[in-house]
């Protein structure tokens, strides 16, 4: 079944009383995490041959449930997001490959129900704090014209960015998904480089670039701009809404996106937290991102609301494996795959291919799941996963219906959540595509892929991902041969053919579980 609908006083294994447990289940808080091109093979937990120390993010597996085969929906960041708000992959959208730019336009649709404004509509409060990246309503000088209709490009972005009234505010960003509270940037590399708090640029009118200023791509920013800066704002900000949320003693739990701008370029660790870690300036960028994530977790212990909060870290995809950043450390640093040849560190772990490929390395995540007295600790769970499936799983948490035209690939994983032994996977078939658009099935033990190469636009300088295969598609067992050496896609052609086919049955009416 798509979605199994559970009740809530069906807890009786929990250690603490029935009633304790009817009052932490009703209506958790949700603070979702979500890294920003953070590897599968960063993280201790997952790999312990890591070369980054992630204490907290390992302290968060410890408390909760660690999943090893957990996916984004895509392989880049602008269509991951999409699906994990809206609970559709993401080439439901108009937006088939790649990402989107500086000044795009929203990729939501205005009446496309999201799990912000699902969970809005039923008494929570709701908030999203850093990364955005799916597009604003850019309010557009009096005689000028941007064709909205239309995605932009890197060579485009001076000449939209000379078109828009940075003084008025932004419409159709997180405010119109049912978000009642924003703050954060909109894509960490690209103009505008500034702080945007409900659709308001925050500070002083921006001003173009200069160049001892320049950070990434070139554009307007504010006054003082740093990227050192992002982070910690972002954090300092989700710290003090939590906090707020507690001191008003408001009656309603809250939903926090905290969608964070590391370990994404610009890769800028603050000055303390160099060298913490024995993978350059990445590594000691992750090692300060899980330092923040600690004093999250430790806010919730200092407020006494551990035990009724929900934390979920997760990253939007896999790892592009650069050791530094261009602007600071140069052509070499900063080139994919850099990280294993300078520091034998493997953001991937043990699995093929980058961020944007449509091999396992592009698009298997970490995925944690702590929610004390609720969900197991320190467990494992094998199951098929996608951030696809967060919406129907607040769905069955709360015990309120979807929409049947709602979060049509997201399925309910609060049973798989809580432990509970089943007699089969939620997921019988899970799917992704890559920066290409090049689109994947795993079904049981096979997995097919669309296309003859990764689907990625990065190649690793280090490791070899530029393989270009002589049939049309690629096929693998993934029981006997889960890191994908072998291309079986002549030798099982009728495997081949019902794969294909469930693809496009997938597109052109959802889900078939």
């Amino acid at each position: 079944m798509k979605r199994i609908f559970i009740t809530l006083l069906a807890l009786g294994y929990l250690s603490t009383s029935q009633s304790q447990v009817n009052k932490l289940s009703s209506r958790p808080n949700i603070i979702y995490i979500l890294a920003d091109d953070l590897g599968y093979g960063d993280i201790f937990a997952y790999n312990k041959d890591s070369k980054i120390p992630t204490p907290n993010i390992d302290r968060l597996a410890s408390s909760g449930m660690k999943f090893n085969n957990a996916h984004s929906a895509s392989a880049v960041c602008t269509p991951s997001r999409y699906s994990i708000l809206t609970g559709n992959y993401p080439w439901r959208s108009e937006l088939k490959r790649g990402v989107l730019w500086s000044y795009d336009w929203p990729l939501i649709k205005k009446d496309q129900l999201t799990v912000g404004q699902f969970l809005k509509n039923n008494g929570y409060n709701t908030a999203i704090i850093g990364k955005w990246h799916l597009g604003w309503s850019w309010p557009v000088k009096k005689g000028e014209f941007i064709d909205s209709t239309r995605w932009g490009a890197m060579g485009e972005t001076a000449e939209r960015e000379r078109r828009i009234d940075f003084t008025q505010p932004l419409k159709g960003g997180p405010l119109s998904c049912g978000f009642d509270y924003q703050f954060g940037v909109d894509i960490p590399s690209l103009p505008p480089f500034c702080f945007i708090e409900n659709g308001n640029i925050v500070g002083e009118n921006l001003t173009q670039q200069k160049p001892q200023d320049i950070v990434g791509a070139k554009g307007m920013m504010q006054s003082g701009w740093t990227s050192e800066k992002m982070l910690p704002t972002i954090i300092n900000k989700a710290d003090e809404y939590i906090r707020n949320q507690v001191i008003t003693k408001n009656q309603k739990p809250f939903f926090l996106f905290l969608s964070l701008s590391a370990p994404h370029v610009p890769i800028a660790p603050n000055q303390s937290y160099k060298g913490k870690s024995k993978a350059g300036d990445y590594g000691d960028f992750v090692f300060e991102m899980d330092d923040y994530i600690g004093r999250i977790l430790n806010t919730l212990n200092e407020l006494d609301i551990t035990k009724n909060t929900l934390v979920i870290f997760t990253s939007d995809n896999g790892g592009a494996m650069q050791a530094g950043d261009l602007t600071t450390r140069g052509i070499e640093a900063s080139t994919y795959g850099s990280l294993y040849k300078l520091f034998n560190h493997n953001s991937s772990g043990k699995w093929k291919g980058i961020k944007g490929d449509i091999w396992e390395g592009g698009h298997r995540v970490p995925f944690i799941a702590s929610w004390p007295s609720v969900i197991p600790a320190g467990k494992t769970n094998p199951n098929k996963i996608s951030l696809t499936d967060f919406f129907a799983t607040c769905s069955g948490l709360l015990n309120i219906s979807l929409p049947r035209s709602a979060a049509i690939d997201s399925y309910n994983m609060f049973e798989t959540f809580k432990g509970k032994t089943q007699k089969k996977p939620v997921r019988e078939n899970i799917l992704y595509s890559s920066s290409k658009g090049c689109i994947s099935i795993h079904k049981g033990r096979w997995k097919y892929i669309d296309c003859n190469d990764s689907g990625g636009g990065l190649i690793n300088q280090y490791i070899k991902n530029d393989y270009v295969y002589e049939t049309a598609g690629q096929l693998y067992d993934m029981e006997k041969d889960e890191t994908e050496t072998t291309n079986l896609y002549n030798k099982f052609p009728l495997i081949v053919k019902q794969l294909k086919k469930l693809i496009e049955v997938y597109k052109a009416t959802g889900q078939t579980n």
